[in-house]
């Protein structure tokens, strides 16, 4: 391989609204960060559980998982077919806390046909525990 040249694995999958959806959203996340440390391949799931769980409860609607993986950083994304829910009081909101403290960046973006929320993990930033 040339000196400057990245490498990525790329992945994606497209899932229905259900529970089975986070440990398979999960295990494509795992495949393609194998290559990382434990601690990073372990916050990468980690933040993919946290996704893709808010889509599964609060969209309801099939959802893609993306994640784009080099030696520095992890992409992950998740975009479902639903628009922002408001706050639900019945809701612990520690999931997206949680991604604040391993991600480096994050947002969610509103599409015409939905939304994309991604996040973005530096290797060397995530903390350790």
């Amino acid at each position: 391989m040339a000196k400057g040249t990245t490498v990525f694995n790329v992945a994606s999958l497209e899932l229905p609204p259900t529970a089975e959806s986070v440990p398979a959203a999960r295990q494509l996340v795992g495949q393609v960060t194998g290559h990382l440390p434990r601690r990073a391949r372990e916050a990468a799931e980690l933040v993919t559980s946290e996704l893709v769980t808010n889509s599964v409860v609060h969209a309801g609607t099939p959802f893609t998982v993306f994640a784009a993986v080099d030696e520095d950083s992890v992409e992950l994304v998740v975009a479902d077919r639903a628009g922002w829910t408001p706050d639900d009081p019945d809701s612990t909101g520690n999931g997206l806390l949680l991604v604040g403290l391993l991600a480096a960046d994050w947002a969610a973006v509103m599409e015409a046909d939905g939304k994309r929320v991604w996040a973005r993990l530096e290797v060397d930033d995530i903390p350790t525990y």
